[in-house]
């Protein structure tokens, strides 16, 4: 095969480059917390003692608790500043309940049902409204706070049976029950986190939504997951704490929201999204423990708390955009050397690596069908009555000026977009997709322009986003197996001829010709039907357009049927078994490659019909509007 020929491209990276869940970044914070204990042990006696140590933890388990939901919802690229408000209209309505009811646990299943339900309403409402997080929680967070005094009338709520009061008050040992719950949450927590689907779709998310989207996740559906969640913990928080205090009050958890996100970002979770271990966060919350328990020995007032608690929270905020800017030199200075100067062979490692799966479509058989499609954008029609056909083993490649609608007609094909008008069919079969996701399990599998990489996972995670090779079947819980993700990432770039040192390595940390190459990579998958190309070689060097394009035909050769958007002439009469071209939103020709020259399809994207064209599959000539 011509690509055997081919040198290896091997991504080099002279130092490790940080994961999107690395639990070492916070190693210089782990320091400053062992200092600040050896510090405030020396200036105090009863400091470095266990009682002390306990009283801690108590006095930050609400904190903990609250930071792994916060944290699913930073990572994501969200965030939730009414957990203040939702902790005092928990805390009163679970007061009220327990004093009406005497039952334990009904109060329980109340307190954690009201959570779920405010969490799920800001999660409605950053769906629904699409506006910042920050605005929409701000403004629920008042709500949330108005409605805790409304119901208690402003006054303290007591009178709790002593059931209830032993979920905040009893020990375990000299561990508290809220310590042991908050541990618990946190440890459960971290292995949904950085162990499963859900958790790698959280990250996908905050790295790049719409890259995501693209790639089968249901973005919504999964961030309004998050906030229900988030208001889960929040209810766990509170009638953990109503039972501790022994009352319900609607002035508790002022402040409570900045207390934890300074944890959080304390903790190396990304303010932006996409990054952040839960090791981290435990260590920020402790370091927040500890500071806090030094001043008060120290006999400072609650406001120099404060102060401090807002010092520390501007800190880590710099500390974080200081981290951002070091990745983006650090990717800049890689991308200038490229590809140039890291080509070699190695010949052997390519015979082994496995050849793309063979498709049981058999060869000339009509894969894919749109008949009459349209779409308009207002009073813009961007495609209209556009028809096409793509067969087994053929490359057809679907070029035009700029705005002559290509894109519009690959987003229907591929689910991003519906169609006004229109139907298509796969294998002879309707075909009517909602999603991107239903257009991948149909066996459609498109490769963006913009290639819709989440930059901050690596390969292995990019290639399998949507489709992860799991170890349980346990649905959105269900444990990754990032080994199969790791092999089938090599498997697929050899195809590829590309070889990476690391293929959990952020791609954002790879130059523009290697990402372009691990976006190509995904459609070498078993039981593709169509393959969907979107200018699949504009940023890549002329050694890697030859791998890519030896690759589309390796796919053609075993029957997979190739729809290619391409700027480039040479690469069309290089591929192209037949050409389709769109003018204004409409085909103004559809024929073999043989049939036209190169200046002819100049003239044809231009709206220009060269004198005795022909063109058609049964060879009759086009006509256009």
């Amino acid at each position: 095969m011509a690509t055997a020929r081919l040198s290896l491209l091997r991504a080099r990276s002279p130092r490790r480059a940080a994961r999107a869940w690395d639990p070492m970044n916070r190693l210089g914070l782990a320091l400053l917390c062992l200092a600040l204990i050896l510090f405030f042990g020396v200036a105090f006696d009863n400091f470095l003692t266990v009682s002390n140590g306990f009283t801690i933890l108590l006095s930050t388990s609400s904190i903990a608790i609250a930071a792994v939901g916060e944290a699913f919802l930073l990572i994501s690229g969200n965030v939730d500043l009414s957990i203040g408000g939702q902790y005092a209209l928990i805390s009163i309505v679970s007061a009220v309940v327990a004093r009406a009811t005497q039952n334990p646990a009904l109060t329980v299943v109340v307190a954690l049902a009201l959570g779920t339900l405010l969490g799920l309403v800001n999660g409605l409402l950053v769906r629904v409204l699409k506006i910042s997080p920050l605005i929409v929680t701000i403004g629920t967070t008042a709500i949330y706070r108005g409605l805790a005094y409304v119901v208690s009338g402003g006054v303290s709520v007591f009178g709790f049976p002593a059931g209830f009061l032993a979920l905040g008050r009893t020990y375990l040992g000299p561990m508290p029950v809220p310590v042991l719950v908050a541990l618990v949450v946190f440890v459960l927590g971290g292995l949904v986190l950085t162990r499963t689907v859900v958790g790698l779709r959280t990250y996908a998310i905050g790295g790049n939504a719409a890259a995501a989207r693209l790639n089968g996740v249901q973005t919504d559906t999964l961030v309004t997951g998050l906030y229900a969640f988030n208001g889960f913990l929040m209810g766990l928080v509170a009638v953990l704490a109503t039972a501790r205090l022994g009352s319900g009050t609607p002035a508790i958890g002022l402040s409570f929201e900045f207390d934890v996100l300074t944890a959080v970002i304390l903790g190396g979770v990304g303010f932006t999204g996409g990054s952040g271990h839960p090791l981290g966060v435990f260590i920020g919350v402790v370091t927040i423990g500890v500071l806090n328990a030094g001043m008060i020995f120290a006999g400072l007032q609650d406001w120099y708390q404060q102060i401090a608690r807002g010092s520390i929270l501007l800190l880590a905020l710099a500390a974080d955009q200081y981290a951002a800017y070091r990745r983006a030199r650090s990717v800049t200075r890689e991308a200038r050397t490229d590809t140039r100067g890291v080509l070699r062979a190695e010949v052997e490692q390519r015979r082994t690596a496995p050849a793309p799966a063979r498709a049981a479509t058999p060869p000339g058989q009509t894969v894919f069908c749109a008949r009459e499609l349209s779409k308009s954008f207002g009073s813009i029609a961007a495609v209209r009555q556009a028809s096409l056909a793509v067969a087994a083993g053929e490359i057809v490649c679907l070029v035009g000026d700029n705005g002559a609608g290509k894109s519009t007609l690959i987003k229907m094909i591929s689910g991003v977009l519906q169609p006004d008008e229109g139907m298509m069919e796969l294998l002879g079969r309707p075909l009517r997709l909602d999603s991107p996701a239903a257009a991948r399990a149909a066996g459609i599998e498109t490769v963006y322009q913009d290639l819709a990489l989440c930059p901050n996972l690596g390969a292995a995670h990019n290639l399998v986003l949507g489709k992860e090779p799991v170890r349980t079947s346990w649905g959105p819980l269900a444990l990754r197996d990032d080994a199969a993700a790791e092999q089938i990432a090599r498997e697929r770039l050899l195809e590829l001829n590309i070889a990476l040192d690391d293929y959990h390595q952020p791609v954002g940390s790879l130059s523009g010709g290697q990402r372009q190459s691990v976006a190509i990579a995904r459609v070498a998958e078993r039981g593709v039907a169509l393959v969907i190309l979107d200018e699949p070689t504009a940023a890549l060097g002329v050694a890697q357009t030859e791998s890519v394009l030896a690759l589309i035909r390796a796919l053609a050769a075993r029957n997979a049927a190739i729809l290619m958007i391409t700027h480039d002439i040479e690469t069309v009469f290089s591929v192209a078994d037949r050409i389709v071209v769109l003018r204004l939103g409409q085909v103004v020709f559809d024929g073999p490659a043989a049939s036209v020259t190169q200046p002819q399809l100049v003239h044809l994207m231009a709206g220009i019909i060269p004198a005795g064209l022909r063109g058609g599959p049964d060879g009759v000539p086009t006509s256009v509007n």
